[in-house]
């Protein structure tokens, strides 16, 4: 599979000119963060009560330390995530700050994606045997290629973006933006640099103990600008969810639902669970059971791709009353390998 997978860049690094599509422009930050959330089948638009929804819904921001046992400082998330085996490395850094405790907060999130020892092969004359003259490999034709192996070269690809989030408390809930800077450097020298905008409304027992979340991604759209002189453009797309606690009073524990739907209006078709016209959805459910707040017990579905995972936490030790949690996710893929997620959960 990784010779699949290399492969199929080879051929989009010859060929530059054919790998252009805008649906997908930053589609690595739809890989998430947090273990926590992605062993819930990334379920979390509505849980957002971690340093987390700095990415999944800042308007968590508003009120995430209020939810805790004791009175929080802040809260950092580290994330470490081996894509598809070990052929796509993802890092995740959060870190969320209450102004004022249950009111207001803000934060910042990292995101990194990259994709190591890539193949590069410049097109030269000749490369292509039987060519049609049109300088496309097309195996389908009966091409070929002619090249001499000693003369890869290898280089990363490497995607970044920084969010910078706030939130609010309102009367009727609680809303949050994120601005975000992506960054692209890819392979052969091209860059590109975009800007865009999340907007995040939360509101918490909308009926009981029910949570509900909406997020606008990209909502005013995103435009990506090559080095290239080509520019993408990011749709926006409309984030649902909601969650719901269940008390197991025998077991000292509670049991967390989630379910989230993702929305969008690009005709991505077969790409997504569901299509109708250009109108596509995209669902996550997930699960947690946690055991007298200390270990934590994980399931869900992403997009139909099913996720597990479990955590411990260790609440107000030590001096500066540190809580520490540990996490772990794993999704399985049919036709990758499956992708394992460690996270470091820091609070004050």
């Amino acid at each position: 599979m990784r010779r699949l997978a290399i492969g199929f860049w080879l051929a989009l690094l010859i060929f530059p000119a054919e790998s252009h599509g805008e649906k997908y422009a930053g589609e690595f930050m739809a890989l998430g963060g947090g273990a926590r959330a992605m062993g819930m089948g990334g379920a979390f638009i509505a849980v957002a009560d971690d340093a987390t929804t700095t990415f999944w819904n800042p308007a968590g921001l508003a009120d995430f330390s209020s939810l805790e046992s004791g009175p929080r400082r802040w809260e950092a998330v580290l994330m470490h995530a081996e894509q598809f085996g070990d052929l796509i490395n993802s890092n995740f850094f959060s870190v969320a700050f209450p102004l004022k405790g249950g009111e207001s907060g803000w934060g910042l999130s990292i995101m990194h994606m990259g994709i190591p020892d890539i193949p590069i092969v410049l097109l030269e004359p000749g490369m292509i045997t039987n060519s049609d003259g049109d300088d496309i490999y097309e195996p389908q034709q009966g091409e070929g290629l002619n090249f001499d192996p000693d003369g890869i070269r290898y280089e990363s690809a490497n995607d970044v973006a920084a969010l910078f989030s706030y939130a609010q408390r309102f009367s009727f809930a609680s809303a949050g933006a994120n601005v975000k800077i992506i960054r692209n450097d890819q392979v052969t020298g091209v860059s590109s640099l975009g800007i865009g905008l999340d907007i995040g409304l939360l509101r918490r027992q909308a009926w009981k103990d029910l949570s509900v979340g909406v997020k606008m991604q990209d909502a005013t759209g995103t435009y990506i600008s090559w080095s290239t002189g080509e520019r993408e453009f990011i749709h926006p797309a409309v984030k649902i969810g909601c969650a719901y606690p269940l008390s197991i009073e025998r077991m000292s524990s509670t049991l967390l639902l989630a379910v989230d739907g993702d929305f969008r209006f690009e005709n991505r078709r077969g790409a997504a669970q569901f299509w109708i016209g250009r109108a596509s959805a995209d669902f996550h459910v997930g699960a947690e059971v946690m055991i007298r707040d200390i270990v934590a017990l994980r399931g869900g579905l992403d997009m139909g791709r099913p996720t597990a995972g479990m955590g411990i936490m260790l609440q107000n030790f030590g001096p500066w009353r540190t809580s520490l949690g540990l996490d772990y996710a794993f999704l399985h893929h049919d036709e990758f390998d499956m992708t394992h997620r460690v996270s470091l959960l820091v609070a004050l």
